[in-house]
């Protein structure tokens, strides 16, 4: 009966002490008020606002950026990027040619 004890409290601290390792990824939506609509402004909004997207996920302790997409809204820019502490998930989505994942 003791060796059955021994047993249970042996699986019981090697349960405890080892700790599951889980990637954090979080969902970062940028926007960066626009000057006007020209290839310029579009690309000094998209500049901003990854690098503000980056900083954020650098905050958070996020080692891996992918940016998802970007849309003009009326006078600004929101760019839509998601961040992991962990490297890129393999993909198992197909992308149709417009850009959008299916299942």
């Amino acid at each position: 009966m003791t060796r059955w004890i021994s047993l249970a409290v042996a699986a019981l601290l090697t349960m405890s002490l080892v700790s599951p390792v889980w990637a954090r990824t979080v969902r970062i939506e940028t926007t960066v008020p626009l000057a006007d609509h020209s290839e310029e402004a579009l690309t000094l909004a998209i500049t901003q606002a990854v690098e503000a997207g980056a900083r954020g996920a650098a905050a958070m302790g996020m080692q891996w950026i992918r940016v998802d997409g970007a849309r003009v809204v009326s006078d600004s820019l929101v760019v839509r990027m998601t961040a992991s502490d962990d490297g890129p998930e393999e993909d198992t989505h197909d992308v149709d040619p417009r850009g959008r994942t299916t299942i």
